[in-house]
């Protein structure tokens, strides 16, 4: 998906994320997904007459198109064709690879069936089952299941293009997606193309690319406080940097509007330059907007492209650095106007900082707003500032959070 979010993140291992931090992610080394060698053996001119599918989310090649080039078939267990009204069906079983010449996209599995219309020539269904991989220029992805299915209208248009990645729970596997550093592991993927939507359900964890560039988008810093010093913690969101993402729902990716929606138990954790991490954002749910950028720009190394927005956390906020916890209901992180507003939902509760390296916590009613640029604060009532001792409360704990 060049334009964001996903329209395909066929993306890199996935780093699990457990109790809000995340652990060192495997090294993913190219021979992984290296082109199985294999004797040679036939090949198929697959070229047709028809137009093949003209709109893809991002408009990139997520899997491979058997309408547009020749490809190679190889096998090593039983090859069967058969017609059935009006469609061609192959079936092709053991270490089966399908490679797409001028690409090099290469489709991999132990069971692959593809149909095809006779009429028109035009691929409607590609299976792949059995230790799936697919390999395109920009993005990589692995699973025990793929379907790949199009529709075509009675003048050619396309009605469906919508491909599905999964893994299998009875094995323990889950799908992965890579592109270029960037991964993003979970139980399913469903990718619609023609609509330009991408659905990650199960559970999903990630290595995600802040959109962006350091020249670009300067870092935003989320909270304010003069350098040196000062009442409030500084905390970025360095464009560029990387972001080590899980969440218990799912993760849904909407082209059209640039808009990223993360649900259920939602973690997200910025490492800082030096190792460790440098921020961690839990809600409920989360929402990242993206600035979308002008048709024709040349794809993006990493999952995301384009700038960001904006970022929305609604439900339980926690925000942690080294030494603040923030705690509130919902965050509005405006990087275009550089302000962060905080506010709860019942009007009589307080949105706290506790600075625990000063064992003192900021308190303001119902909501606050820094403009990062001037560090102003503005709230719904008089501030202050009191005490504390020990550690602060959370608002991610099962149990209710101490009483005030």
């Amino acid at each position: 998906m060049r334009r964001a979010l996903l329209s395909l993140l066929l993306v890199a291992l996935a780093a699990r994320v457990h109790a809000g931090q995340a652990q060192t992610p495997v090294k993913v080394t190219e021979a992984e997904l290296q082109r199985i060698e294999r004797a040679p053996s036939a090949k198929f001119p697959w070229k047709t007459a028809a137009p093949a599918p003209t709109k893809k989310a991002g408009g990139d090649e997520a899997v491979m198109d058997l309408n547009s080039s020749d490809i190679i078939i190889k096998a090593l267990g039983d090859f069967s064709r058969e017609e059935k009204q009006g469609k061609e069906v192959l079936t092709l079983t053991q270490d089966v690879e399908i490679e797409q010449i001028p690409t090099q996209s290469v489709l991999r599995g132990q069971k692959i069936r593809v149909i095809r219309d006779v009429k028109s020539g035009q691929t409607e269904l590609l299976e792949a089952s059995g230790g799936v991989e697919v390999v395109t220029a920009e993005r990589r992805g692995r699973g025990e299941l793929l379907t790949y299915e199009t529709r075509f209208g009675p003048e050619g248009q396309v009605t469906k293009d919508m491909y599905t990645i999964e893994g299998d729970p009875r094995k323990g596997t889950r799908a992965v997606l890579w592109q270029g550093e960037d991964v993003i592991e979970a139980e399913r993927f469903v990718n619609d193309r023609r609509l330009d939507t991408f659905r990650v359900i199960g559970g999903p964890v990630a290595i995600l690319t802040i959109p962006g560039t350091p020249e670009a988008a300067p870092p935003a810093e989320v909270v304010g406080g003069q350098k040196g010093g000062g009442l409030l913690p500084t905390v970025s969101l360095s464009a560029g940097g990387k972001i080590r993402m899980k969440a218990d729902g799912e993760m849904f990716y909407e082209g059209a509007s640039g808009r990223v929606r993360i649900t259920r138990n939602v973690v997200m954790q910025q490492d800082a330059p030096t190792g460790g991490p440098a921020m961690q954002l839990a809600s409920d749910e989360t929402t990242i907007s993206l600035l979308l950028p002008p048709p024709g720009q040349p794809a993006s190394a990493s999952v995301f492209s384009g700038t960001l927005k904006a970022l929305e956390c609604n439900g339980r906020v926690e925000m942690k650095t080294a030494t603040s916890t923030i705690l509130c209901d919902r965050v509005t992180i405006d990087v275009q106007k550089k302000v962060l507003h905080m506010e709860m939902k019942n009007a009589k509760d307080e949105v706290r900082v506790y600075m625990r390296d000063k064992n003192m916590v900021m308190i303001a009613p119902k909501r606050l707003t820094v403009n990062l640029d001037t560090r102003e604060t503005e709230a719904a009532g008089p501030q202050r500032i009191e005490s504390f001792t020990g550690t602060p409360p959370s608002n991610r704990a099962a149990a209710p959070a101490p009483k005030k």
